[in-house]
């Protein structure tokens, strides 16, 4: 291979979002769309589009020669242009009547607009599934302790299930706002926006200017089009895309980089296949690598965000070519990330291990810490100082290496322990956990 291959779709595979994004599906639709505008603007008067023209362009909408398109995008320098040019030559009698009224970016925001909507579809799917996979996992562990951790030093006790519904909330929250996401269809507004042209066209009747982009929305699943624009939507809608794909991301790190911790913990780990190699040095080695792997892409989505927010801010007056070059790479490269990212997170958490016995003994082992929470809270109620308490056990655990040990020598802590009967108990120390689980699940 003698030529750059981009890692994307290859080594991190994304096959739903590969398809949208092919340069196939972006040239069909392309035409399709010519093909629809044509249609209506027949329906809504404009005489001199023929069903002929029409046939001939619906006829030759998949005879799609790619040496053709590129040998006028060099001459032309023009991308659309090259596509009219191609398509034209196709259809001598649709080629008249092929882009009337409409500019550039009739196509490459409609195009973008009809993909985007199309990728969330797919990746709300996705993210749904994750949620519901951690919901799984939430019930299933909601009531195995397992010790949480504060600074990354043992803190109280926690449920490995709730661990999965502090996840899972979190996706919760991108999902609702990916189903808040308002996605716009530009339509056909003229070269920058305020649809002079189709006026002319429609013989000044600006009912028929609606009833055109209205009709051409419902035709691609939206509602109407966006309300202003320039030559292109506004590129808050690609900030707000990115910003939501980041927060995904965001969500996903936090949880694959929580699984890593905690893998350097030997609580839990991978899948690990038979064949599989951790190290080249170290045969022992069980690295979290797909959780490694996964953080590593999240960090490239989240970054996009702020390519985004740059091409929007420098998105000169009706419209500057700033945007087009940039989203070439962001936009496809960025969805397909997210594709591989949800189908790599589902397997990792699909297939971990948790190592239940190991957590067991850790936590039996900690208990001596854990139940100095309680001890302070019975010795208030018995009349003592908070501080008090707080300083002797403080001393007791600093000094010795059990509780039990530590307050041989302290009255008042042995005092408080025989008479409120302080539980050794795990379970006893998890507060709602396994309640906040299930209040999760049923939200």
């Amino acid at each position: 291979m003698y030529h750059y291959q981009s890692v994307i779709d290859t080594r991190y595979p994304a096959p739903l979002l590969s398809k949208l994004w092919s340069p196939l599906h972006r040239i069909t639709t392309m035409r399709q769309l010519w093909i629809d505008l044509a249609i209506i603007q027949q329906y809504l008067g404009v005489s001199i589009i023929t069903n002929e023209a029409i046939d001939e362009l619906q006829n030759n909408r998949d005879n799609i020669d790619m040496d053709t398109i590129d040998e006028y995008e060099t001459k032309l320098k023009h991308d659309i242009m090259a596509h009219i040019s191609a398509y034209s030559d196709l259809c001598p009698v649709g080629g008249k009547i092929l882009h009337l009224g409409a500019t550039s970016n009739f196509i490459n925001d409609n195009i973008d607009s009809i993909i985007v909507k199309d990728s969330f579809d797919i990746i709300k799917s996705k993210t749904n599934k994750l949620i519901e996979l951690c919901q799984f996992k939430s019930n299933l562990y909601a009531d195995i302790p397992t010790i949480a951790y504060t600074h990354i030093q043992p803190a109280q006790l926690i449920t490995i299930g709730r661990r999965f519904a502090m996840w899972q909330q979190d996706i919760m929250m991108d999902a609702e706002k990916m189903e808040r996401l308002k996605i716009p269809f530009r339509g056909c507004k003229g070269t920058v926006g305020t649809e002079d042209t189709l006026m002319k066209l429609f013989n000044g009747d600006p009912i028929k200017c609606d009833a055109l982009n209205l009709l051409l929305s419902q035709k691609y699943g939206f509602s109407d089009t966006v309300p202003l624009c320039g030559q292109t939507y506004s590129r808050k809608y690609d900030v707000e895309y990115m910003n939501a794909l980041s927060g995904l991301c965001q969500s996903i790190y936090k949880m694959m980089n929580d699984l890593r911790l905690l893998s350097g913990k030997m609580e839990v780990y991978e899948e690990f296949t038979e064949y599989q190699v951790g190290s080249s040095a170290m045969p022992y080695k069980k690295n979290p690598i797909n959780c490694e792997k996964i953080c590593s892409l999240c960090r490239l989505v989240i970054n996009n965000e702020q390519n985004m927010v740059q091409t929007y801010i420098n998105q000169w007056l009706e419209r500057s070519l700033d945007d087009s070059a940039i989203k070439r790479i962001v936009f496809p490269e960025t969805f397909l990330l997210v594709e591989y990212i949800l189908n790599q997170s589902i397997n990792i958490i699909e297939n971990l291990d948790f190592k239940e016995d190991f957590i067991r003994s850790q936590v039996e082992t900690h208990m001596q810490n854990i139940v100095s929470e309680e001890i302070i809270l019975c010795g208030v109620k018995m009349g003592y100082s908070r501080q008090c308490i707080h300083e002797r056990l403080r001393v007791a655990l600093t000094n010795k290496k059990e509780i039990d040990n530590g307050v041989e020598d302290d009255s008042i802590l042995k005092k408080i322990i025989e008479t409120n009967k302080i539980s050794y108990n795990p379970k006893d120390y998890i507060g709602r956990s396994v309640e906040q689980c299930h209040k999760l699940i049923n939200k």
